[in-house]
């Protein structure tokens, strides 16, 4: 019995060590400065820009919520994700909003569709970016799924006006 009382008693001293552990939170602050995304990173990432062309840029001068899309998308490449830690309801709100004033001279299914994985995109970056605990690799890799998107979103709106402009006169 002596034993068990001795043990406990070692156990309790040796437990009662009062000196802050300083490499811990040093390990730890050096971990969250590696994972924080700059803009040197974002612009590394490799893919095809599509601008618009300018009839696209007349065609979508009254879509508000592709205007403020895409001074967001400029932000983002410049490291700035406020837009992207809203709130959620808010964040999809915009994002049905986006949707419901597409305007008619652009909409087709095809501009639907690029609409649809824009959405998927944005909601995926929205929740990355909103965990303090993912690697910096899956929120990279997650804007270069969004940045890709839009431009595809872009690249297909050009589309879309390019073919309507031109005349094609059909055989009698």
């Amino acid at each position: 019995m002596k034993f068990i009382y001795f043990s406990f008693f070692i156990f309790l001293v040796s437990s009662c060590n009062q000196e802050p552990k300083a490499v811990d939170t040093t390990i730890i602050e050096t971990t969250k400065e590696e994972q924080k995304i700059t803009k040197e990173d974002i612009e590394k990432i490799k893919y095809v820009e599509y601008l618009l062309s300018a009839d696209s840029q007349n065609a979508v001068s009254t879509w508000q919520k592709y205007q403020d899309l895409s001074t967001n998308i400029d932000l983002l490449k410049n490291a700035n994700f406020s837009f992207f830690k809203d709130e959620e309801a808010i964040f999809k709100t915009f994002i049905n909003d986006f949707k419901a004033e597409t305007p008619a001279t652009i909409k087709s299914p095809a501009i639907d569709s690029r609409i649809t994985v824009l959405e998927t995109k944005l909601l995926k970056l929205h929740d990355s970016a909103n965990l303090d605990n993912i690697d910096k690799k899956v929120v990279l890799k997650d804007i270069k799924d969004l940045l890709v998107a839009f431009t595809n979103l872009n690249l297909q709106i050009n589309k879309k006006l390019e073919f309507e402009s031109q005349v094609i006169e059909k055989p009698y």
